[in-house]
């Protein structure tokens, strides 16, 4: 048997879709665990009826503590052999747990690592983990996983997603490490239990399987926890927990380097404010922009760092900004994002353009396509991080 546990905090409205789509597994040998996490609107009482329709299901009402104080609630009471999480608001398909069971027993794996489907407004995009599917024991993780896991050659292109929901682990492999996730952790706390479980483990595989739905809607996506001193100190905090967690193994696998990457691309992509003028020059880090009262941009890209830029900019330089564009604009349309098509760039030809997106591949490959259609080199910035910005960064915040 296996537990799967859903969190839940004010998620009525999505409650009874994520309930529905786990009932529907193909795999039937599961308990399920709703752990109420002190919610204020109708989810409580959803979880009660469906305690009452299925001997199956076991619920726990509890005063709100956060994620990760609800994941140690379901924890306590879980039966199965293997754990899975699903958040509230999101659902998978039907035949999930019966491909990562399989995939687990078939391999004696301590953990299968799965990969998702990015939902936002009903378009889809698939994800899979950068590194290659397949069976990985001791030897081959350390060669293979542990040296790539959270940051690989480039930028802020990590080789294993760092989520929980899309992975099934052993009962007593995710009880030491979720249960050891520091509880002022608000942000990362995927990360915070899923790299030192990786870590521990002696086999794990890893599946292209995607077939978990994570349904982003535009309160989440432009969601802090928070004040924006309140999600600072949240990075600062998982820095040090992953510090302490990975010091072990961190030379051996160069975890402090990948740690380093990880903690300030999620600065850039969280805490914007707090270093997006950093040499106090009215320089935009990492672009390498001058800002001025007479300049126009363009921010290209309306990912969680194109977000962050635009945010910033409207905020503290209005006006500045002229045009947001992505090539997936009706998805961000669909949220009530103020995107346009790459296409309108040529509208505005005396504008420079910020290619907001962290993973270095992407980037280079928007620069190339712009040029191509006859965008003048001089008008393009890029992201620009050396490891003596990375190095900088951290020695100026710990």
């Amino acid at each position: 048997m296996i537990s799967l546990i859903v969190p839940v905090y004010n998620v009525e409205p999505y409650l009874k879709r994520c309930i529905v789509s786990i009932f529907a597994q193909t795999y039937r040998e599961f308990e399920l665990i709703l752990v109420d996490d002190g919610s204020t609107d109708g989810s409580s009482i959803i979880c009660d009826f469906y305690e009452k329709q299925d001997k199956r299901v076991k619920v726990i009402h509890k005063g709100n503590g956060g994620l990760v104080s609800a994941r140690r609630a379901g924890l306590a009471v879980s039966r199965g052999e293997y754990i899975g999480f699903v958040d509230g608001d999101d659902w998978i398909e039907p035949q999930m747990y019966g491909k990562l069971v399989e995939a687990a027993l078939k391999y004696q794996a301590d953990m299968v690592l799965g990969g998702f489907v990015e939902d936002v407004g009903g378009r889809i995009v698939y994800k899979t983990n950068q590194l290659e599917q397949g069976v990985y024991d001791r030897e081959e993780l350390c060669e293979k996983i542990y040296p790539y896991m959270l940051c690989m050659e480039d930028f802020f292109s990590m080789g294993v997603q760092p989520y929980i929901w899309n992975k099934l682990m052993r009962r007593g492999l995710a009880y030491e490490h979720i249960t050891a996730v520091d509880d002022r952790i608000r942000v990362g706390e995927d990360v915070a239990a899923a790299a030192p479980m990786l870590l521990a483990a002696n086999r794990v595989v890893i599946t292209d399987y995607c077939d978990y739905h994570y349904c982003m809607r535009e309160s989440s996506m432009m969601q802090k926890h928070g004040s924006e001193e309140k999600e600072w100190e949240g990075l600062c905090i998982l820095h040090k927990f992953l510090q302490k967690a990975l010091q072990q193994h961190a030379k051996q696998y160069r975890l402090e380097y990948q740690l380093s990457h990880y903690t300030v691309g999620n600065m850039l992509t969280r805490t914007y404010d707090r270093i997006a003028e950093k040499d106090g020059d009215g320089t935009l880090w990492p672009f390498g922009y001058r800002l001025g009262e007479n300049r126009k941009c363009i921010v290209y890209s309306a990912g969680n760092f194109g977000r962050q830029v635009y945010a910033y900019l409207q905020k503290y330089h209005p006006g500045c900004v002229v045009l947001w564009v992505d090539r997936e604009y009706r998805k961000y349309q669909s949220m009530g994002l103020p995107v346009q098509g790459v296409a309108d760039i040529i509208k505005e030809k005396n504008a420079d353009i910020l290619i907001a997106v962290l993973d270095i591949q992407i980037s280079w490959a928007i620069r190339e396509n712009l040029l191509q259609n006859g965008v003048c080199y001089e008008q393009i910035y890029s992201i620009n991080i050396t490891e003596d910005d990375v190095r900088e960064m951290l020695d100026n915040v710990f």
